[in-house]
């Protein structure tokens, strides 16, 4: 086997380390932002963002996101694919693979909807009734009520979030106070059956998320709801 001179070796690692110099000189950098929301409430998530450059991993990173508005922002080298992973607490983490390809603008907007895993998916409490602009549980809704608390009893570890719905007509302030005073209606009404306040968080939407637009009293009734959502089980 040949060997080559010293000095050829170190010409051949100079032109190498030069050309590599160059390449990462002449990459262009591209802004890629976006939000990451949940899919039912349009709210912003807490999550990390993390990104990671094709075939061999030599660019990576992570970023997390804007706890206000759900944004996220980093940079990736122009014309590369990449691997994109999405993950926050009680939601399925996101997974795939990202080409950057501009348009000439230097920004790219790439927008993620996390679906919530199986144990923070929620479940309506469809025969649960109010009075009629008030938060007097009726009679009628006690035997759920009486299920819901049993099915907690047996889960001493779950903890829940009752989620407050109106209709969307009318005061908006005064539907959310009339969603807030519901929900805390329904954690009273559980606690009297023995299950820990620490366990039931509460909150109110008022007419912000109907299921309906339509004006008919059977659409109205039903954006008129409690829904619970279950965030530890």
């Amino acid at each position: 086997m040949k060997v080559l001179p010293p000095k050829l070796i170190t010409l051949l690692l100079f032109i190498a380390i030069s050309t590599a110099s160059l390449a990462q000189q002449n990459e262009k950098l591209i802004r890629i932002t976006g939000t990451v929301i949940d899919p039912n409430s349009n709210e912003p998530i807490q999550a990390s963002v993390f990104y990671e450059k094709l075939p061999y991993y030599d660019d990576m990173g992570i970023s997390s996101t804007n706890q206000s508005n759900g944004v996220y922002e980093f940079s990736l080298i122009e014309n590369q694919k990449y691997i994109i992973t999405v993950k926050a607490d009680g939601y399925k983490p996101i997974s795939e693979e990202f080409e950057v390809i501009d348009k000439g603008v230097g920004l790219i907007e790439k927008n993620f909807k996390m679906q919530p895993d199986a144990m923070h998916e929620k479940i309506s409490l469809d025969n649960l009734i109010f009075s009629r602009g008030k938060a007097d549980i009726s009679e009628e809704s006690y035997t759920e009520l009486d299920d819901f608390a049993d099915w907690l009893e047996k889960r001493p570890n779950a903890v829940v979030q009752l989620e407050g719905h109106t209709d969307f007509q009318g005061n908006a302030e005064a539907n959310m106070r009339l969603s807030e005073e519901r929900v805390l209606a329904v954690k009273e009404y559980l606690t009297k059956k023995g299950i820990k306040k620490s366990r039931i968080k509460t909150k109110a939407f008022g007419g912000t998320e109907p299921l309906t637009r339509e004006r008919t009293p059977e659409a109205r009734a039903k954006n008129r709801r409690v829904e619970v959502r279950i965030i530890q089980q």
